[in-house]
């Protein structure tokens, strides 16, 4: 056992004394820069996302009616027209119901004849009554009738319109004993006619769920029978977008996506809707984004699944760097070969600074692209001190406070189209962010570049604006090669 641990601890040793024996490889090694032109380019931003097609319109055909099917008119794939006929339940029990019906309101219509006819001699007797008092009336006043007679001459006139009114109450109820008979007839008939299943619109049927001789019961719900799509030509997408992406998506968006059943085919939509209606599963919240596109040969079917890149931003022919250049900051090592001071930085002479006047900062460079006059550049470059300075002098620096301001009163100043333009300016600046490049000039040392950065894909960002030019060697990654 002491042997096996003084070979032990020779061997460490000798490690020992063969790791400090070795030279400093750090110390000898060399910091290659890797650097990536500054290019003009194409940028596309887009955001991923994936639904299931389905038609336009899709309707569920039901039956308001229990039932047994006795024919079926139309099956999977079929066209059909709005109205055709589609299915049939078994009329015979409706058919009874209409015959019932039938009856009764036959039977109602003769009892109202009846009443009218009671109610005709009713009225002869009250306007015999009626006379026979008046006679004797005239009798009494002549005294040639005695009181006894007129009395039972008044009595008979009450009696005989005491009837009439009962027959005008009977003629008023027959009447609207027939009118609910003709409401239950009308009822039956609807209930016959609806033994017929029609389609509701003209479109294709997907999904057929019956068969003949198949029983359908609708006492609680209606049964779902067929499904037809309206049209396939157009179909929609269904795509669950997530609240950090759900801001850059606006409606009129182009959506470029494809198919499992069509991997090497790129079908394009546009973006039509953006429900308003959260979805939360599992502490995720997505909103609903409806995609429309077209479907001319209809070689997209409901219930596949697409995969989409809505295109949220699109530049053409704009300086590009890549992603890597923006990530990259100068390591402890580098600090001897790079510029401290930034280019294109604000110097004692300039007057930067979003409130620099007419003629400089970044609301001259912005003055500078709507083509003003000499008197509208100076009473601008006015407005545009003035907010800076209340905003100074309040000790609010509120970004937004300040744009309202400066376009409060820019707006006595330029006209509706440059007014327009100014706004369009302003809502191009508010995308993009401030970020810092680092440039590998012809003498070996790093210059720090003050940039604007628009839109991004996977790869490269747009420069938007700053002291960058095609061409330009930006570095994108500084590593240490060991000798």
């Amino acid at each position: 056992m002491t042997k096996w641990i003084a070979a032990a601890l020779a061997v460490v040793i000798a490690i020992g004394a063969f790791v400090y024996l070795q030279p400093n490889e750090a110390a000898s090694g060399e910091i290659r820069i890797e650097t990536s032109l500054a290019e003009t380019g194409s940028i596309r931003r887009s955001v991923a996302a994936s639904g299931a097609v389905r038609a336009l319109v899709t309707v569920e055909v039901g039956s308001q009616l229990s039932g047994q099917i006795s024919e079926l008119f139309v099956d999977f794939n079929d066209d059909v027209e709005a109205g055709q006929i589609i299915a049939q339940l078994d009329p015979q029990t409706f058919e009874t119901r209409v015959r019932e019906a039938e009856a009764s309101y036959a039977t109602a219509i003769a009892s109202l004849q009846l009443q009218r006819a009671s109610y005709n001699r009713v009225v002869a007797t009250t306007r015999t009554a009626r006379l026979e008092y008046e006679r004797t009336e005239a009798l009494h006043q002549r005294g040639n009738a005695s009181q006894a007679a007129l009395d039972n001459a008044s009595a008979s006139l009450d009696a005989a319109e005491a009837e009439l009114g009962v027959a005008e109450a009977q003629i008023a109820n027959a009447q609207a004993v027939v009118r609910q008979r003709e409401a239950t007839l009308a009822g039956a008939r609807i209930d016959l006619e609806r033994t017929s299943i029609r389609s509701p619109i003209s479109g294709i049927v997907v999904d057929r769920a019956v068969d003949q001789g198949q029983t359908v019961a609708a006492s609680l719900s209606s049964p779902t029978l067929f499904t037809i799509a309206q049209d396939l030509s157009q179909v929609q997408i269904d795509a669950q977008i997530d609240e950090a992406d759900i801001g850059q998506i606006v409606t009129g968006q182009p959506v470029s996506f494809t198919v499992d059943a069509f991997p090497d085919l790129e079908l394009n939509g546009v973006v039509e809707q953006i429900r308003l209606a959260p979805v939360t599963l599992q502490n995720v919240v997505t909103y609903t984004v409806v995609v429309s596109a077209d479907n001319p040969r209809q070689r997209l079917l409901p219930g596949m699944t697409a995969n989409m890149d809505i295109v949220t931003g699109e530049r053409s022919d704009v300086l590009t760097v890549s992603n890597a250049a923006l990530r990259f900051r100068p390591s402890d090592a580098l600090a001897a070969i790079s510029d401290a001071a930034p280019e294109g930085g604000a110097g004692p002479g300039r007057r930067g600074g979003p409130g620099g006047g007419a003629r400089g900062g970044a609301g001259g460079r912005m003055l500078d692209q709507l083509d003003l006059t000499d008197d509208q550049r100076d009473r601008a470059g006015q407005v545009f001190r003035s907010a800076f300075q209340q905003a100074q002098a309040s000790g609010t620096m509120d970004r937004g406070a300040i744009q309202e301001q400066i376009a409060s009163g820019l707006s006595d100043i330029l006209t509706p189209e440059q007014m327009r333009a100014y706004r369009d300016l302003m809502r191009a600046a508010a995308q993009t962010r401030a970020a810092t490049v680092w440039v590998e000039t012809s003498e070996g040392r790093l210059e720090e570049r003050r940039v604007r950065v628009g839109i991004s894909d996977t790869q490269r960002a747009e420069i938007a604006g700053g002291n960058l030019q095609a061409g330009e060697a930006v570095v994108t990654r500084a590593r240490e090669v060991r000798g």
